[in-house]
């Protein structure tokens, strides 16, 4: 997955059950592959979804790398969380209620809904993101999520 051509999957769009994980991945991938592009990994949404199932980029990352499949990592997952439906389904529904005015901003940024992204000037945007790119990857590494 390059993440400089293209937007992650959308935050949605769901894989075991489980909404925001299929865009975890590719930007996983692309962060493996060196074509993470402008987005953050692990960003600060990244590390909510990761604390909310227990997971951490040191269990997700060789996961990503190795599986055959999507399917087979969000089978993995489903495994190793042992949670039932309906509480992934629970988790899920507080995830998107705390984050809705991320996820519509997102959404915009990425292009899958017209209107304007983040609401900042567009010269403010660089350094600004620069700043939480450095922010976020010091803020999480594989052993502290």
């Amino acid at each position: 997955m390059d993440l400089r051509q293209q937007p992650p999957r959308r935050w949605s769009d769901a894989l075991a059950g489980m909404m925001w994980l299929p865009r975890l991945i590719d930007k996983v991938r692309a962060f493996q592959a060196g074509t993470l592009g402008a987005y953050a990994y692990p960003s600060a949404l990244d590390q909510s979804f990761l604390r909310r199932f227990q997971l951490t980029p040191a269990y997700i990352e060789p996961l990503v790398r190795e599986a055959k499949s999507d399917e087979a990592i969000g089978e993995a997952i489903r495994q190793h969380l042992q949670l039932s439906d309906e509480e992934v389904r629970n988790r899920c529904a507080l995830f998107r209620e705390k984050y809705r005015w991320a996820f519509a901003v997102l959404d915009r940024d990425d292009g899958y809904v017209r209107g304007l992204g983040y609401p900042i000037p567009r010269f403010l945007q660089p350094p600004l993101w620069r700043w939480y790119q450095r922010w976020s990857a010091q803020k999480a590494s594989a052993t502290s999520i």
